[in-house]
């Protein structure tokens, strides 16, 4: 069976539920062990990017081949800063690809778009019409490949 790939779209600021925690750490699960999933792409731009990382590390203590990716439109002052720290977290930090001359606004878009083009499975957790996650959303449900999982609509 081919190694296949799950990135995560999300709103920055999520209301925190054990069940949303438990419901994001089953459906990751169940990619593992159904469908193959071996690498997670994330983002780094608030809570449930954050959310999702923290889930796709604990599952990597039972499943110690996955893969935590942190895809970035450009290196930030943070991570210049705490270098060790994002590498210990990550097993690799990547930028995204995209054309040299994309607006420093449009970035963080054309990343999460760059990752729905690479990517077999989207989780999302998006229950807002706008926004950067709402457009990746909608960008995704353009694409004929990738299977998407939205619990936005679950917990709201």
């Amino acid at each position: 069976m081919t190694e296949k790939r799950c990135c995560f779209a999300g709103h920055k600021d999520i209301y925190r539920d054990v069940r949303l925690q438990k419901f994001l750490y089953d459906k990751c699960e169940k990619l593992i062990i159904e469908k193959n999933v071996k690498f997670f792409w994330i983002g780094n731009y608030g809570s449930f990017d954050a959310l999702a990382a923290r889930t796709v590390r604990k599952l990597k203590e039972k499943y110690p081949y996955i893969k935590l990716e942190l895809i970035l439109p450009y290196i930030t002052k943070s991570i210049r800063d705490y270098k060790e720290m994002f590498y210990k977290n990550y097993d690799t930090i990547t930028i995204a690809n995209m054309p040299e001359h994309t607006p420093v606004k449009f970035r963080i878009l054309k990343c999460n778009q760059y990752m729905v083009d690479c990517f077999d499975y989207l989780i999302a957790y998006v229950n807002r019409s706008f926004g950067g996650a709402a457009k990746t959303l909608e960008y995704a449900k353009r694409k004929t490949k990738i299977k998407i999982f939205n619990f936005g609509s679950i917990f709201p």
